[in-house]
């Protein structure tokens, strides 16, 4: 999940940056979203819940909206497989909620992989897309879905089908997502994700879907800085000029590093904070590559410019990249200072 790597040139930001820069957002007619129903979402990893002494609960009660990631898939026959560790994970997380409802939960469910032999990344997302073209053709799928929320009691399902890449895969997609609101109703919610350069959901899907998580990361500027607040800014207006709906997007932020150079390495916040240059860079002499981390400021800037866009919300990749709430340097306590500074301005 969210390793697309891309680079964007220097010729298109630029570009971007003189023209989207002074209009992202500012289309008439959009309202900015309520902060008393703005949305924290982030990503629990099963393996990370496992063992509960080793999990740190202290920023939960900032988050409004959870995703259980890791532990369920369904395979091309349309069935939902439940990991091994599935209810041990479901039984802590649920421990650590908070017990007024305010907390929503989701299922995040991950489909059949590429079985291609081929070292082609193309040909090993058309086989991936082909096996998933199977389950949501099948017709089983979706009551499969509703049948695992309900005996779970799961608010809804996610999706992180990244790359459907053809625009043969995404009409299947497109059609299951609505096939599948007809079958949840009004009970559960589906969310997905999405990449700015390659989000093509119908209008039908569109609306079926409650929320769409914008990954805006895993990219880099001319400069090899990861994840920019000027890059989600660009990410933020393709997706609504694409038609995509301002509340249903939550701006998705890493809680992670990548090499500037953009080697497949994943670096945890909570592990480095401390050693950043004042450009968020941590210089790593083991494996000779600098990394590029979104630090306190830019992760409340960041939420500032999903408010000020009329976004639904925040998403971040992933709740134990984080550090605990009582230290300053939280990022989840810079999403916190985001919005009481929006509410401050507007007071």
């Amino acid at each position: 999940m969210k390793m697309a790597l891309k680079i964007l040139a220097v010729i298109t930001a630029s570009a971007l940056c003189m023209g989207i820069f002074s209009s992202c957002g500012r289309e008439k007619n959009f309202e900015k979203m309520d902060t008393d129903r703005f949305r924290i979402t982030t990503y629990i990893v099963g393996d990370g819940i496992i063992d509960l002494s080793q999990f740190d609960k202290s920023n939960l009660d900032r988050i409004t909206d959870i995703i259980l990631f890791g532990t369920a898939t369904f395979n091309e026959n349309g069935e939902v497989l439940l990991g091994e560790n599935f209810e041990i994970c479901l039984e802590n997380i649920r421990s650590v909620m908070k017990k007024d409802d305010s907390q929503r939960l989701y299922l995040n469910l991950l489909g059949p992989g590429s079985q291609s032999n081929s070292d082609d990344w193309n040909e090993q997302m058309a086989d991936q897309a082909e096996r998933h073209n199977n389950a949501f053709k099948i017709g089983k799928l979706e009551n499969n879905i509703k049948a695992v929320l309900e005996k779970y009691s799961f608010d809804g399902v996610f999706f992180d089908y990244e790359f459907p890449i053809k625009n043969k895969y995404w009409r299947v997609y497109n059609n299951f997502l609505v096939s599948l609101d007809t079958a949840l109703g009004d009970s559960f919610k589906i969310g997905v994700t999405v990449v700015d350069w390659d989000a093509k959901h119908s209008k039908k899907a569109i609306e079926a879907v409650d929320f769409i998580e914008l990954m805006s990361y895993d990219n880099w500027d001319s400069d090899g800085n990861h994840s920019t607040v000027e890059l989600a800014e660009i990410d933020i207006s393709k997706l609504v000029k694409k038609g995509y709906d301002r509340s249903k997007i939550d701006l998705g932020v890493p809680f992670y590093a990548r090499p500037v150079t953009g080697e497949a390495y994943w670096y945890s916040y909570n592990a480095y904070y401390n050693k950043l240059d004042e450009n968020g860079r941590f210089a790593d002499s083991e494996t000779g590559l600098v990394f590029s981390f979104n630090t306190y400021e830019t992760i409340k800037e960041k939420t500032n410019l999903a408010i000020d866009n009329g976004l639904g919300g925040m998403m971040v990749w992933h709740y134990a990249c984080d550090l605990p709430a009582e230290n300053e340097k939280s990022l989840f306590s810079a999403i916190k200072e985001g919005i009481n500074e929006y509410n401050q301005a507007k007071s």
